[in-house]
């Protein structure tokens, strides 16, 4: 299940390294997302995973984003996909 999760995240990681026409604030509170979703997968090698907002912040973004930018939305949401297949 992780797997496709850090294969989402792979592809957030490499639309940020191309972000096209997103500004630089939109950019980094992006990269602290893929960042936090990371740091909460470490630590389900010692822990269950919990709920920790990720999946809202998430939400917000490809809510924020759908109008203007659908290839983020797509991205975003593969992503949120599969948090929820892992049942966050």
């Amino acid at each position: 299940m992780t797997d496709t999760l850090h294969e989402a995240l792979s592809k957030l990681r490499a639309s940020l390294a191309d972000p096209g026409s997103l500004d630089e604030q939109t950019l980094g509170e992006l990269g602290q997302l893929a960042n936090d979703i990371e740091q909460a997968l470490d630590r389900t090698k010692h822990e269950p995973l919990h709920s920790t907002g990720i999946s809202e912040r998430l939400s917000d973004w490809i809510e924020q984003l759908e109008a203007d930018h659908p290839e983020w939305t797509r991205t975003l949401s593969m992503v949120a996909e599969r948090l929820a297949d892992m049942g966050i």
